[in-house]
């Protein structure tokens, strides 16, 4: 078996058989891949805590014959375990990862999507969680804006993506494009000047600066502009998008492995 070393973030781990941990990571080098790190659910094991989701570690890879590849060893880099110390976090994390799992491909590497992702988890696991609800908290937010960026799907917002009528703009259509002016809105969703300004902010600025330029009352609306962009060039729909918050996180997307 061929082999090769890598720096990822753990996205997804998912429990195989008694001991064994199906993973779905984001490598610097190759993009999204699949891996499979045998005995890491073992108690004695060195690899279960270096492979939770949310975790940054560089991994030794052996590529086999189908698209699992096999763990043979990891060293952790960034541990993020302030993730692990309150639920708002993981939570917020949790909405991190599915995002990225959803939206960035197999196979296609993208350094600017792997450092956002870093800096992003580093972030979350550092500050304070936010008050509202994980899922509008603006680094996650800005997340979920920045891989619009990074993957190509940023819309039009300085002008009229019908006519090119500069603002006001009060609405917004995938389909279109982007924001429209009053003359070209028809039926596309209301777009407030609050969420226009917060989207153009989380674009423009560090995301460590998210929740100076993303206001509670402009958070829905920009998870609205995320979503419609999603499904219109994805097919994506985030399953947390404008869902309950549930104590346990999104299990499926931050499944310890353990």
């Amino acid at each position: 078996m061929a082999t090769y070393e890598t720096d990822a973030i753990v996205l997804r781990a998912i429990r195989y058989s008694e001991a064994d941990s199906v993973l779905t990571l984001y490598t610097r080098d190759r993009g999204r891949a699949s891996a499979i790190a045998k005995g890491a659910r073992r108690p004695r094991s060195r690899l279960g805590g270096r492979l939770q989701p949310g975790t940054c570690s560089r991994v030794t890879l052996a590529e086999g014959r189908g698209e699992l590849a096999t763990v043979r060893g990891v060293s952790s880099l960034q541990p993020n375990a302030g993730l692990w110390t309150e639920s708002g976090r993981l939570r917020a994390a949790g909405h991190v990862l599915e995002a990225a799992l959803r939206t960035l491909p197999d196979g296609d590497p993208n350094e600017p999507a792997y450092h956002l992702l870093g800096n992003a988890l580093g972030l979350i696991a550092r500050e304070p969680p936010s008050e509202g609800p994980p899922r509008l908290d603006p680094l996650v937010l800005g997340v979920h804006v920045k891989l619009l960026v990074v993957a190509g799907l940023l819309p039009v917002l300085g002008s009229c993506a019908h006519c090119g009528a500069g603002p006001p703009l009060p609405a917004f259509s995938a389909a279109a494009g982007g924001a429209l002016c009053g003359e070209c809105a028809g039926g596309a969703d209301p777009l407030t000047l609050a969420a226009h300004a917060a989207l153009a902010g989380l674009i423009g600025r560090p995301l460590g600066e998210a929740r100076e330029v993303c206001p509670p009352h402009a958070a829905a609306g920009v998870e609205r502009v995320v979503g419609l962009v999603l499904r219109e060039h994805l097919g994506v729909i985030l399953r947390s998008a404008a869902a309950p918050a549930s104590p346990r996180g999104p299990s499926e997307t931050f499944d310890s492995g353990h």
